[in-house]
This record gives C-alpha cells, structure tokens and sequence, in this order.
C-alpha cells in the first residue's frame, strides 16, 4: 500500500515561504518597474532574516502541525517584521547609513508585503491540506463528565477543523507510553480539568519538547469546535468563566467596539431614513418598542418595524436597531436581543444563558451567521455556543467578518424579497 503523505517539516515550510516571498517580491516590482529587480545584498539579508525571525517565534511549527490560527501567524509575523525593521535601524546607525537607502532602492516595504501575501497562502494551503492529507489526530485526557459533554459536541456539531480524536482517562488508566505520538501521529494533546499523574506529566513534557502541542480542553474546544460547549464551563466557579469569557468586556476592547457601532449605526442611518419613508406609504407598518434584556440584565426598549411580513423574512426589520446602537443599548455584534421573559425562560433550561448578559445584544453575532443548528440539536443551545465562543474570543476582527457575512446576507435576501414580492 503506499504510504500517507506526511506534512512537510518546518524547515520544509520555512523554505517554501522564502521561494514565495522572493517569487512574490519580483512579481511586484514587475508590475511597479516594468523589469525584474537586480539582485542586491538588501533582500538577500532581509528574506533570510525574515524568514528566520518567523522560524524563531515558531510560525513553521504552526504550520507543520496546523495548530495556529491566521491571527496566531499574523501575530507572529508582525513581531517578524518589526524585529527586521529595528536590525535594520540599529545597523544602519552603527555604520553611519540612512534607513532611506533600504526604503529608497525600493525592496524593503516590497519584500515585507510579500511576506505578509506569503502569510495567507501558505495559511490557505494549510487550512486546505486536509482535502489531500490526513486529518489532524488529537489525544484528549479527560474524565467522564468532560467526555460526555465533548462527545456529543463533536456528535451533533462536529468539528470546524478536521481533527480525530483519541480518547484516554485523567486518571484509573496505565502510564502514558512514550511511543504514542508517532503510533498515532498526533498533533497534540487537550487535557481537561483535573491532576495529571506525576509520570505522565514526564511524557507529555518530552512530547511538548518534541513538537507536541499540549492544549487546555476548553483551548482545543474554542479552536476546533468554534463554539464553547456550555457544559464545559459548568464545571468552572464564576470568577473562572469570567475570566474565560472576558474578551469583548476589556476597557480598550469595550471603547474599541463603541467607536466601531457608532461609525458603522450612523453611515446606516441614511438607509434606515429611506426604509422608514417608503414603509410610510403602508398603513399595516409601524415602529414599534418592545422590551429587551441587555448587558447586565438592564432592560431597554429595542426597535423594531412590525406589521410586514416580507420585511421580517428578508431581515430589513430589524434596521431600526442602529437606533439601539448609538443609544449605547446594543451593539452591531453580539447576542440575540431577547425579551426579560425569554432571558428568564433561557435561564432555567440552563444557568449558562445567563452568561449571554456579559456584553450587550448584537443586530448580528457571531452564533447566527456562523451555520443553522443540526436538526436534532436544540437550536438555542446551539446559538448559545457559539455566543460563548464569541465571548472568549471577540475581537475587532471577528466584528468586522461577522458584519460581511451578515451584510452579504441581508443583500442576498432582500433582492431575493424584491423578487418575489414583485
């Protein structure tokens, strides 16, 4: 039989980005200059040191084991090019030059961009590997509890990023044997919440020295699952799954958001003004309040237009909460609004829900755009991952992705409403 196709080390990877960057880097000064560059000593040194900074911060081993993220490698590479920039500057005052003889001659900012353009591809071949190579295998240390719930995560839902799973016992098992990662060809190890052992603690930490990537349980959930399992952070007191769950509510995060919702609800307004002119030539339209829980559990008054069918279906109902957005009572991403009543209602089929009053209700979020529930799976607790998700990991990023899948949609819908409706 022939044998699997094994993903390239990180040297492998490590050279492939250098081809990239210097076929990338002459691509670009063919478009800019009309000829190919000369070969100079300023990229011969730059390339090689980028490419070995990105080495150093572990992006090839990211690569190798499809452990990181495209934020992880941006992060990295970012770090990459400004240790680059300060070799440079140091050099350059060491030796009497100007940084201008770099930026001047036209190959640093060049060779740069073609390392941030290198970035993505090789993170797209990465991320689309699997279509041609086996899966990542995991193995995950975890008690019953911690199983069951992970288990019928990955039933109903599955996983975002293709893994497999090994399962094994926290504890009542034999010693871990040093031989696993090759036998199974892991990329890493979860580990849930409890003691490990004093001599597996031995082998996982010579595995982590060889590669092995050792993960929190909940870490492994958040990244593969791209929802946080709720009964994952039952186990956790509440000090805990705040700290878990505190990534939209920092104050640089919180002011960063605000600015976002107040930008993006006032260029809306202009829409909104329309849609409220052309609803008036119908008498069965209106607005109209209803109550909301927000953040915090604090009631409001949330927006909405209310008499219209095809208004509801195509999504244009929900406009009039751009008002909500620059009174500070909701935001443009986070979780479904829903009424005190229902909130309460949530709260009893599970305490997690409560956790949704962390940030304020979103027009969009993160657990409606990202894929509807399986059939068997109770919807709202579903949405309810994934509102979990966005909690632990929120960022201005995700905000942004979030509102274009969201826009794409409303677009798609309301032509479609058009159509119909005419």
């Amino acid at each position: 039989m022939p044998s699997r196709v094994q993903l390239p080390k990180p040297l492998a990877w490590a050279g492939l980005d250098a081809g990239l960057i210097v076929a990338l880097w002459v691509g670009f000064h063919q478009l800019r200059f009309g000829v190919e560059p000369e070969i100079s000593k300023g990229p011969l040194i730059v390339i090689p040191l980028l490419v070995f900074l990105q080495w150093l911060l572990g992006a090839y081993a990211g690569l190798a084991r499809r452990t990181l993220t495209v934020q992880d490698h941006f992060n990295r590479y970012l770090a990459a090019c400004v240790a680059v920039v300060l070799i440079l500057v140091v050099s350059y005052v060491v030796s009497g030059l100007s940084l201008d003889a770099s930026i001047g001659r036209g190959f640093l900012i060049p060779v740069l961009l073609s390392g941030g353009c290198s970035l993505l591809l090789l993170h797209g071949l990465q991320g689309s590997s699997h279509f041609w190579q086996p899966q990542q295998r995991w193995l995950v240390l975890a008690e019953k509890q911690e199983r069951r719930v992970l288990s019928q995560e990955l039933e109903h839902g599955g996983c975002d990023v293709p893994a497999a799973v090994e399962w094994r016992p926290l504890s009542g098992a034999a010693p871990i044997p040093d031989f696993l990662p090759e036998l199974l060809k892991l990329q890493g190890v979860a580990v849930g919440r409890g003691s490990v052992i004093a001599e597996d603690q031995e082998v996982l930490l010579r595995w982590q020295r060889q590669g092995v990537v050792i993960r929190p349980l909940a870490e492994w959930a958040l990244h593969h699952l791209k929802r946080y399992p709720p009964g994952l952070l039952q186990q956790l007191d509440w000090t805990e799954q705040l700290e878990r769950l505190s990534g939209p509510r920092s104050p640089q995060r919180f002011r960063l958001k605000r600015l976002v919702d107040l930008l993006l609800a006032s260029a809306a307004l202009p829409a909104l003004a329309t849609l409220l002119v052309l609803t008036r030539l119908s008498p069965k339209v209106a607005m109209v309040q209803s109550p909301c829980a927000g953040i915090d559990g604090q009631v409001f008054g949330q927006w909405r237009l209310g008499g219209s069918r095809w208004l509801e279906r195509t999504g244009l109902a929900a406009l009039p909460q751009v008002l909500n957005v620059l009174g500070g009572e909701m935001s443009l991403v986070g979780p479904r609004p829903v009424s005190p009543e229902q909130q309460n209602h949530l709260c009893d089929l599970d305490e997690s829900f409560e956790l949704r009053l962390l940030i304020k209700p979103g027009m969009t979020g993160w657990g409606r755009i990202s894929g509807p529930a399986p059939q068997e799976v109770d919807a709202l607790r579903w949405e309810l991952g994934r509102d979990l998700y966005y909690l632990a990991r929120g960022s201005a990023a995700l905000d942004l992705w979030i509102l274009f899948r969201a826009g794409s949609s409303l677009l798609a819908k309301s032509l479609l409403g058009l159509i119909q409706w005419r």
